[in-house]
């Protein structure tokens, strides 16, 4: 049963019964429970529009928050909703359309009860009627929108919006949480100068995709570079040129990367990029690539860069995490011994060391490196 405008029942056809108001807010407690359980921020979204309608019977419902530039609103998790509509619905805080654009301009909880007749209303669920939308807002910011809509008329009564409400700021509280958790989680595994995966972040992504590309007998190659003489940058040109030195090497090496690929820092300026589902011959040209775009760099004080680069690959060069980097890693030092410049490859039977050509038109080739064994 759900409350009509006086506070007595009303029976509602969508027929999913509503706590009476003396029992709406003592159920609060325990949806405050289910939506502080979890850090994990898909599932708390997920929580929270399943207690809408669990707990107040709509079926349409959708949380929003705002992009990181702050100037729009898009749809994080829904009910009831087109997909194809979900997945372009970009609306900008503060625009002439739109109820929630209006509601994360304003602050303030917005009522349709004949959206027909509203001004702000914009179509994106079939059939309905009336809308009610509430900010969430946690130390007077906008954590996001809750969306509630319905296929009748006029269906939300007044002690209902301020029931809504309230479990609105439960969900800003749950929303809130949940993002500083993964911010935490994030700065966990993020080199705090380059924003590169750190070193924990690497040994844990590098046994994952191992083990994966073992799981379906997929290829997967491993690059790790360190910056040539670094620490005659330091000390010529003192450590903040030194950093940003590694900073635009650290820019090269995700501007590189796919979307599957995963760079990091794993030392002072070392760095490795795993490369997925990728053979040996194919990371040799990200290599190559890499190589000739750090000579290109544009850097302070005139200063030039060039890396030494070891490229190893799963099966045929280690069929373990420690392996792999042990291959690679050796691979670099030949390449460095030699003057840098350029990179190296792991021994296969066919192709055993490759050189760059350096800026002064010498090429540098090292040696033919031993077979790293597992």
């Amino acid at each position: 049963m759900f409350l009509d405008r006086t506070g007595g029942s009303m029976p509602r056809s969508d027929g999913v019964p509503l706590p009476v108001l003396h029992q709406a807010f003592s159920a609060l407690v325990n949806v405050a429970k289910q939506l502080l359980k979890s850090l994990d921020i898909n599932s708390v979204l997920d929580e929270i529009l399943a207690q809408v309608q669990r707990l107040f019977g709509y079926d349409i419902c959708c949380v929003l928050l705002p992009s990181d530039c702050g100037n729009y609103v898009y749809i994080a998790a829904q009910r009831g909703y087109d997909p194809e509509i979900v997945s372009r619905y970009r609306l900008p805080i503060g625009g002439g359309r739109g109820i929630v654009s209006h509601v994360a301009a304003t602050g303030q909880p917005y009522y349709a009860p004949d959206v027909s007749r509203d001004p702000f209303y914009i179509a994106a669920s079939p059939n309905v009627r009336s809308e009610f939308a509430v900010p969430l807002i946690l130390d007077g910011q906008l954590v996001g929108i809750l969306d509630v809509e319905s296929r009748e008329l006029d269906a939300f009564p007044r002690e209902v919006q301020e029931v809504l409400e309230g479990f609105a700021a439960l969900a800003a509280l749950a929303i809130y949480r949940a993002q500083r958790h993964e911010e935490l989680q994030h700065l966990a595994l993020t080199d705090g100068l380059t924003g590169l995966a750190n070193n924990r972040a690497f040994w844990e992504n590098l046994q994952r995709e191992l083990a994966r590309a073992q799981r379906f007998s997929h290829p997967l190659s491993l690059m790790v570079l360190e910056i040539d003489n670094f620490k005659r940058v330091n000390d010529l040109y003192g450590h903040l040129r030194g950093d940003e030195a590694l900073k635009a090497v650290a820019r090269l090496i995700a501007n590189s990367s796919r979307a599957m690929d995963i760079g990091a820092r794993v030392g002072g300026d070392e760095f490795a990029l795993i490369l997925p589902q990728t053979t040996k011959r194919d990371a040799t040209v990200v290599a190559h690539r890499l190589c000739t775009q750090v000579r290109s760099l544009q850097l302070p004080d005139d200063i030039r860069l060039s890396i030494s680069v070891g490229l190893a690959s799963y099966p045929e060069d280690g069929a373990s995490a420690n392996a792999l980097f042990a291959a690679a890693d050796y691979a670099m030092y030949q390449i460095k011994y030699q003057g840098g410049g350029g990179f190296c490859i792991a021994k296969t039977p066919t192709l055993s060391a490759v050189g760059l050509e350096a800026g002064g038109g010498s090429s540098v080739v090292p040696p033919a490196q031993h077979q790293v064994n597992p």
